[in-house]
């Protein structure tokens, strides 16, 4: 690929992620009339360009704080010299206190096609591993801080019944089977601590 070529390319990716990270609505303006595209916690394919602009202004709704993009890899493709594709895997930070969209990788594929001199979005299609998102969110925020909140009432249910596990197991180790009274184990400690 040529050295410039490969420059556009960045650069439009680029600016697509500061316009989204920075949650801009001047995002909205770059979708081509001939747009296609899906959410990531969707499973739906969007093919009318005002449907995505309402998408897009929704997932800014949701999120309107700056989110932090942590970039793992990138492929830039030169097509034609009318379209481009770049293909992103990252993390996504969003300005929430837990991580949890965090530890997965998100994958984005962008087409960008020349249209009357601008380069134009055409195809957005991100996939995030986090399932489906509920009517009114575009990241699955609401089932994930359910599902972290049942984890966590998990662990402290299976640490309180390794606890009692543990004092059950502490009693008979130092209790005579046969008499139920202390054993000589039991003597000893009893010895150490007076």
């Amino acid at each position: 690929m040529r050295p410039d070529r490969q420059q556009l390319i960045r650069t439009l990716f680029d600016e697509y992620i500061e316009m989204y990270s920075s949650r801009d609505d001047r995002l909205t303006c770059r979708f081509s009339h001939n747009f296609s595209g899906y959410a990531g916690s969707s499973d739906v394919l969007v093919t009318d360009r005002e449907e995505w602009i309402r998408i897009t202004r929704q997932d800014f709704a949701q999120v309107p704080d700056r989110i932090n993009i942590e970039m793992l890899d990138l492929s830039l493709q030169d097509l034609t010299e009318q379209i481009v594709v770049v293909t992103a895997f990252f993390h996504i930070h969003l300005p929430i206190p837990k991580p949890i969209l965090s530890h997965e990788t998100a994958r984005l594929v962008l087409i960008f096609h020349l249209e009357n001199n601008c380069w134009m979005i055409a195809h957005s299609g991100i996939s995030i591993p986090y399932g489906l998102a509920h009517k009114g969110e575009i990241y699955p925020i609401t089932r994930l801080e359910k599902r972290n909140s049942e984890l966590e009432s998990m662990i402290t249910a299976r640490t309180s019944e390794l606890a009692a596990a543990n004092r059950q197991l502490e009693i008979l180790s130092n209790t005579d089977g046969l008499t139920n009274i202390g054993n000589r184990r039991q003597f000893d400690l009893m010895l150490q601590t007076e």
